[in-house]
């Protein structure tokens, strides 16, 4: 099996097995008694663990010699795995779930741009990946899973999930020893050490605008996305209705993901990024507009040209502008950015909302946050125009 398939199949089983740990985080954690509040307290607290763990994970790249992304993906989801059983089958307090479930979350997301750092990495080694096409497969599986795992949730309980977690994660770390190892950048040159996150912003102040654009606008849909179980209620669904919501949500996106490389020749990456911005607007305003289910579902069709297409053509944007010593820190910042920054606030601020004030203050609260992401991302190419003219 080439590389190229192989890495198509890791970004399947990736996304497959972190659809077991975060696609149901609510029902998991409802189940284990924890509410809504508590609930943005955990992910909100993995998503700032996250900020800091991701560029912790990234420079153990860099500082230890045997260390590549491979083997210390492997080792991660071995732990991962442990812990996610013993939260589910031990009789634990509430507040140890709620911390294991901290330490699981943030390592999920700090994983995440991993699949990124090796697709830059395997494109600087001559290996040909598209990272489109492996992301968008991704979404199939997490869409499959979601489908699928709603329905026997509802059968079972929530407890099912750490047994998928474990059952998909060894199929991945065995892939993961079978491929090719790679760092995430050269391993020749004059020794260019990989760029700070300082760095990165004072050099590619265009990208950390799209960044910073782009985690407003996932704090809008973080907080739709992580309470959608309580929406679909909301309009008469119950877990099996939530795990269809998913399944459109992130089934939508593999087409887009998977053309992103050809639209960034065509249309420009900066053009993409503002169809983007606007796309989240339209997406999250239809969902909080929703007066049914079948509405509901439309509006998550818009998730393939939002989060979609900003997430290839952001990875793609690091791979094509940013200098091969800075591609690690720079695919990092989006996970820390997006999954990070915004996805804490979010969490956080969706859960508190709900549980003081209601669904409605939640939906005003998504709105404003993408309006201000889009207006970002415009600035950002409008910045773009004024650099390329003085250029």
């Amino acid at each position: 099996m080439s590389v190229k398939n192989k890495y198509n199949l890791l970004s399947l089983l990736f996304y497959l097995v972190g659809c077991c740990a975060a696609g149901f985080v609510a029902v998991f954690l409802q189940f284990k008694g924890v509410s809504n509040t508590q609930i943005g307290v955990v992910t909100g607290s993995a998503c700032v663990l996250s900020i800091f763990l991701a560029p912790w994970l990234s420079s153990l790249l860099m500082k230890i010699e045997g260390l590549s992304v491979n083997r210390l993906l492997c080792m991660l989801y071995v732990f991962m795995g442990l812990l996610f059983c013993g939260m589910a089958w031990l009789p634990i307090p509430v507040i140890l779930v709620m911390g294991g479930y901290v330490m699981l979350y943030s390592l999920y997301l700090s994983t995440a741009p991993m699949l990124q750092v090796m697709a830059s990495g395997y494109a600087q080694e001559g290996e040909e990946v598209n990272f489109g096409l492996a992301r968008g497969l991704g979404s199939v599986s997490w869409a499959i899973t979601a489908v699928l795992a709603g329905p026997i949730i509802d059968r079972f309980d929530p407890r099912i999930l750490p047994v998928g977690f474990v059952i998909f994660g060894s199929m991945m770390i065995l892939l993961l020893l079978r491929m090719p190892q790679t760092k995430g950048q050269k391993r020749s040159g004059k020794g260019a050490k990989g760029g700070s996150i300082g760095h990165i912003i004072k050099t590619y102040r265009v990208y950390f605008l799209i960044l910073l654009g782009f985690s407003c606008c996932m704090a809008g849909n973080t907080a739709l996305g992580t309470y959608l179980p309580n929406i679909v209620r909301s309009l008469g669904g119950n877990t099996s209705t939530y795990g269809v919501a998913v399944f459109i949500n992130a089934m939508s996106e593999m087409p887009v993901m998977a053309m992103a490389s050809k639209w960034m020749k065509k249309y420009g990456a900066m053009n993409l990024c503002v169809v983007g911005g606007c796309a989240y607007f339209i997406r999250n305003l239809i969902v909080c507009l929703a007066p049914n289910l079948p509405v509901l579902f439309f509006g998550l069709l818009f998730q393939s040209i939002s989060y979609g297409l900003l997430t290839a053509v952001v990875a793609y944007y690091v791979i094509y502008y940013l200098a091969p010593q800075d591609q690690i820190m720079g695919q990092t910042m989006i996970g820390m950015m997006t999954s990070g920054c915004g996805s804490m606030i979010g969490n956080v601020v969706g859960g508190v909302l709900q549980d003081t004030i209601g669904l409605s203050a939640m939906y005003v609260f998504a709105l404003t946050c993408t309006v201000i992401g889009a207006s970002v991302i415009l600035r950002a190419r409008a910045m773009d125009k004024k650099l390329q003219k003085a250029a």
